[in-house]
Parts: structure tokens; sequence; C-alpha cells
């Protein structure tokens, strides 16, 4: 008979965002209410829709001809080991999982205009492009030697990178992983995203009426996974306990999204699965909520269809309301924030929220963060092109 698979837990943190260059930072900011949002200052943004996005500020670049993308990553995964305590053979040992949707980009453009202006290319502008290059990075820094991997998802980047590390540690392939997402503002990604037509020309309204698109950040989220007796016999402190996943693909269209929701409603559905719980046991739901017309109509329709009546009881929040949306950092930061609200019983709250939507009719928490007692929660992502993700956590009570 199959052994059951091993309890996991988290027991490292580390972030790097537009409101904050650490978890506590982070943090404080979410549940004060506040928008990091302003004007781009990495490049000339006023030709586009909206000239503000959340960039990381005050961080210091210890190697300037890097990518920031990549740094912002390394010092994420520095922060999670630090947090979890992680050395020696325990740390050398741990695999590590990281996801990005456009990797060095800034790299990128450079390697570009060299083409295009029939110029030698510097060799290592193509190695900071390289989606792979944070994980090749940390692996040397870290003396890593378990399994790597470099995801791409789009939106559902940093939620899937952590359970693609559960799977690895459920499957045996190691005691513990590095997982999160990471991403940068640049030209080249950002007038992408821009051609999708989904940047609000004010600012980010997850929920309301009023809402007319989504705000582009930057920034890395970063967790520490392992099995519980790993984390047991190193004396770890724990953060929570991760009782499920899911992943999934609408298969509908390369860039609309499905408005049946049906791939959101499986892959919520799925991860509760995993879980081996009941929605009615799930008390928040940390929302995708990019502010976009249809992204949030839809979320909000899938939650009603996994939740039922239980649905009207849930405390939803939308991080993107003060940080944009942070790429494949997204996934992992809001991952975090999971976390920290379950580790406190505060929801922060969606700001910007002002006028109700009858199409969007559920307890967004807005504008003010809230005490709840928070058990258990959900934590979506969805992704441009039907990429969907989605995970259970569950407060750590020493049982």
């Amino acid at each position: 008979m199959a052994s059951p698979p091993p309890r996991l837990v988290i027991t490292g943190l580390g972030a790097i965002a537009p409101n904050g260059n650490s978890v506590a930072e982070f943090w404080d900011g979410l549940c004060a209410g506040r928008c990091a949002l302003a004007p781009i200052t990495h490049f000339d943004a006023s030709p586009f829709r909206n000239a503000n996005g959340g960039e990381v500020k005050g961080f210091p670049l210890p190697d300037p001809e890097a990518s920031r993308a990549k740094q912002y990553a390394l010092a994420a995964i520095e922060q999670a080991i630090a947090d979890a305590r992680l050395e020696g053979e325990g740390l050398r040992s741990a695999g590590i999982v990281l996801a990005t949707n456009f990797g060095g980009c800034e790299h990128g453009e450079k390697l570009i205009a060299a083409q295009a202006h029939g110029e030698e290319p510097d060799p290592r502008w193509l190695d900071e492009f390289d989606f792979q290059a944070a994980v090749v990075a940390a692996v040397k820094r870290w003396g890593l030697r378990g399994p790597t991997a470099t995801l791409s998802l789009s939106c559902a980047s940093g939620v899937a990178a952590i359970g693609y590390a559960v799977d690895l540690i459920r499957e045996g392939h190691c005691e513990r992983a590095i997982a999160g997402g990471y991403d940068e503002l640049a030209l080249m990604s950002y007038s992408g995203l821009s051609a999708l037509r989904a940047i609000t020309p004010e600012t980010i309204r997850p929920f309301d009426k009023s809402r007319q698109g989504t705000m582009f950040s930057e920034g890395a989220g970063v967790v520490v996974v392992e099995s519980l007796e790993s984390a047991q016999v190193r004396g770890a402190a724990i953060h929570a306990e991760v009782l499920g996943h899911a992943m999934n693909n609408d298969a509908f269209h390369m860039t609309a999204p499905d408005t049946s929701g049906k791939g959101i409603i499986a892959v919520m559905r799925g991860a509760l699965d995993d879980a081996g719980v009941k929605p009615s046991d799930v008390q928040h739901v940390n929302a995708h909520g990019t502010g976009t017309p249809y992204n949030d109509k839809i979320e909000t329709a899938a939650i009603k269809a996994v939740f039922n009546a239980h649905a009207r009881t849930l405390a939803i929040t939308a991080n993107k309301s003060m940080l944009g949306h942070t790429c494949g950092a997204a996934g992992t930061l809001e991952s975090i924030a999971t976390i920290k609200t379950l580790q406190t019983g505060i929801v922060p709250p969606t700001i910007h929220y002002e006028t109700p939507d009858p199409e969007c009719d559920l307890d967004y928490v807005p504008n003010q963060a809230r005490r709840c007692d928070v058990r258990l929660a959900l934590c979506n992502a969805y992704g441009i092109g039907g990429t969907n993700s989605a995970i259970v956590l569950a407060r750590w009570e020493g049982r």
C-alpha cells in the first residue's frame, strides 16, 4: 500500500516589491492600504495609455551590468533562505523553481538595438536576457544541487512555481525547494503588454464598476517549501502549511479570456480536492483581481460557482489594487500576503473601490484592512493565454 504524500510547509519568505524591499515592508504597505503606483522612470512611458506603474524603489543594484530582474530574484531568495535558516547540506540539497514572464528583457532590448544598427552585441546581454539566468545564478551562489526548473506561464507563473516545488517534494526528488517568481519593468515588456489593450487610463480598481484595466509592475517573491518532517528535524519556524494546488489551461484563445470561466472553476476545485478540504472550510480568497472588465467579472462568477452560498461569507482581496500587476512575481507575492493573513488574522484591503458592480457583488474588503479568523485560504492566479493556478494554504497551529 502506497504511503501518503508528505505534509508540506512554508519555512521561508522573501519579497522585493513596489511597496518595500522586505517581507515586513511589503506586508505593512498592504495592511495600510498604501498605493505603490507612480510615474515610471526606467523608460519613457508617456506614449502609452498610462505612464504609471509599480517600480521597485530604493533597491541598490549590486551589479549594474546584470539585469534588475535577476537581482530582484536573488535578493528575494537570500531573504527566504535566511528566514528559513537554511544552511550547509540542508541548503545545498534544495531544489529551485523560478518563474518569469520576461526574463531580463531590458538586456533583450539592447540585443535588438545592436542588431538593428549592425553592431556587435555584448555576449553578456544574452546571458542576462536568458529566462534561466536567475536559476543559474542562484545555483552558483548557493551551491544548490537539487532539481532546477524555470517556468514561464504568464500571470499564473508565481503560484505555479510553488505548485511545481510542491510536486518535486511529494515525488521524492528533494526534501525542500526554493520557489518564486520575478520580473522587471522595461520598454519591451511594457509595450507588449500595452498592445493587449488591458491597461487602464487612470488607476487600477479591481471589482469596481468603473474599472477600466490593470497597471503593470515589477518585483520578486520567493518562498521555501519543505516537508513537515524535514522542517521539524531542523527545528525550523513554520509560517503556514501547503495543503494542495492545481494548474490547468483554458485551451481557448491566445489572449482573450474564456468568459465561461470553466478553467478557473476547475483549477479552484482541483486545488481544494488536492487539499482534501471542502469549499465551506475556506475563509479567505486572495483573488487574481486585475481590474480588467472581463477578468473581475469572470473571477467573481467562478468563485460563486465553486463556493455557492458560502461565497458571500468569504473575505476576498485584490493586492494588485495597491501593487499593480507584478507579472511573474504576482502569484508568489500574493501567496506571501495570504500566508501573512493566516499568521496575523488581517486581510489587506482592495483599495480604489468606490462604486459597487452588480456583476461583482461579493465582499472584496473595500479600502480598509479587516481582522478575520482565517484558518484556510485560497490564492488564485490566472494568465494571458488561459494558464490557471491555485494554491490552498492553512494556518500553522503546531498540529
